[in-house]
């Protein structure tokens, strides 16, 4: 069952912090990675973006679970816990993203790309959130 994010801490996705998520490789083992995240509030969508080949990305399909944290750069002691499901992964509009996710916390218009580098747009349902110092 979808749960939507709370108004009172949707601040944390759309703001300059950054997240972890966390995925399981094949033999059953968490990996976790820092990332630039983003929330798209009309669909209650979670947003990623990576390059493909990368270790979290071969560990995510659609229908697979993550875990993502979300801690507010300004007060540690306040962040977002999401447990969510892959809904789809496309490279469709992944290099606009990149630089809209570029722009936010690099306040550059254009990420830069390294020679061959294919992106990758992640798109999460949020199932279970968890908050504290909301």
């Amino acid at each position: 069952m979808e749960m939507s994010i709370p108004e009172s801490i949707q601040d944390l996705l759309l703001g300059k912090n950054f997240a972890h998520v966390a995925t399981i490789n094949p033999d059953g083992s968490p990996q976790v990675t820092p990332v630039w995240i983003d929330y798209d509030k009309a669909k209650n969508e979670i947003l990623m973006n990576t390059a493909k080949g990368r270790k979290k990305t071969r560990n995510m399909f659609k229908g697979a679970k993550v875990a993502i944290s979300i801690q507010d750069q300004n007060n540690p002691y306040r962040y977002l816990g999401i447990q969510g499901e892959i809904i789809d992964l496309t490279e469709t509009g992944a290099k606009e993203h990149i630089n809209k996710l570029s722009m936010k916390y690099m306040e550059r218009a254009i990420y830069p790309l390294s020679e061959g580098e294919i992106r990758i747009l992640i798109k999460i349902k949020p199932i279970y959130i968890h908050t504290m110092g909301n």
